[in-house]
């Protein structure tokens, strides 16, 4: 099945561009009344790679069934939390955006409820990659209609610690940021990584493991689950083109051919040519020739991209360049 990528315009003459950086901001990610997420979850995938350039490729993750979960996002004043996310099994969440963070303050889950004196921030603005923050947190945990009451405490550390692709079932890419959240207590750590593009406010992807702290400091895996936004497919990924200039690039990811085909609106000079990650140009498929409407080239390219990992193809027409990300399968 043929996948589209489109990538933010670059001018011409510039570095190639691997991946749009991802800037997390209130505007474009801030908690606020009245928007709604909707999750699967999906076969538990494994975090790989933190850093820069990496694909994260969970497009043959298995969706499992039944456990579709939607959630919105209301006002409701909790301690100092403001919004309030309710998730259709009743559970609630309760979070406040800043100008500066988003600050996680308790959850009410069933009779118990968690308030937070110190709250957990999960998101400083503008956060993009390399982002790295940590803190305490401290609250209280009460039981509704008993006298049941404990205190709790720990630390949280947060690193926005990779930039590059993912790769989601049913044919969706996004150029995305990954943000990794730890947050430990005196017997048990949860670690949390989440996927966010540019122009979806909530993450594309979650992946979570649960270790147990052992009295002598030993952590233990005991628990893991993923899940994916089901609304990212439905979301704008990168600013349109412009000049009303469309391409298409099959198959992404490849093994040796790789077919290139676009529609220009007026005749203009077009130059393709084929970059190794790190901005070495490997060869030019297109050298400057004048051409309008709708063309096709096809060819192999497997003798330029032997190991497998990921080029760049570099499109040129007139004074714009666009890059756009090829993989390179195992």
């Amino acid at each position: 099945m043929k996948r589209f990528f489109t990538f933010l315009l670059i001018a011409f003459g510039a570095a190639p561009l691997l991946y749009s950086q991802v800037t997390m901001t209130k505007t474009s990610h801030g908690f606020f009344s009245g928007q709604n997420h909707e999750c699967q979850e999906v076969q538990y995938q494994s975090p790989g790679e933190s850093g820069k350039n990496c694909v994260w490729n969970f497009s043959n993750a298995t969706l499992l069934e039944k456990t579709e979960s939607t959630s919105s996002l209301s006002n409701e004043i909790y301690g100092q939390g403001t919004v309030k996310a309710i998730r259709n099994d009743g559970c609630e969440f309760f979070f406040n955006t800043t100008e500066t963070a988003n600050e996680y303050w308790g959850y009410k889950v069933g009779n118990t409820r968690l308030q937070l004196t110190e709250p957990i921030v999960k998101t400083k603005y503008p956060q993009t990659y390399n982002t790295q923050f940590s803190g305490k947190f401290k609250g209280t945990i009460t039981v509704d209609g008993s006298d049941y009451k404990k205190q709790i405490e720990g630390t949280y550390s947060t690193n926005a610690d990779g930039i590059g692709m993912i790769m989601l079932p049913g044919d969706v890419s996004f150029p995305a940021l990954r943000v990794k959240t730890t947050e430990e207590y005196t017997s048990f750590e949860r670690v949390k990584y989440l996927w966010y593009a540019q122009n979806v406010r909530l993450p594309l992807f979650v992946t979570m493991e649960d270790y147990s702290i052992a009295a002598d400091g030993t952590k233990k895996l005991v628990a893991t689950q993923s899940f994916m936004n089901t609304l990212a497919k439905n979301q704008v990924v990168a600013e349109p083109l412009a000049d009303n200039f469309s391409y298409q690039v099959y198959p992404n990811p490849f093994h040796n051919n790789v077919q290139i085909s676009y529609s220009l609106p007026e005749k203009a000079p077009v130059t393709v040519a084929l970059y190794a990650s790190g901005g070495a140009k490997l060869v030019t498929l297109i050298s400057n020739q004048e051409q309008s409407g709708s063309q096709t080239l096809s060819q192999d390219i497997s003798k330029y991209t032997q190991q497998p990992g990921v080029y760049l193809l570099k499109i040129t027409i007139g004074d714009k360049t666009y890059t756009e990300k090829l993989v390179k399968a195992y």
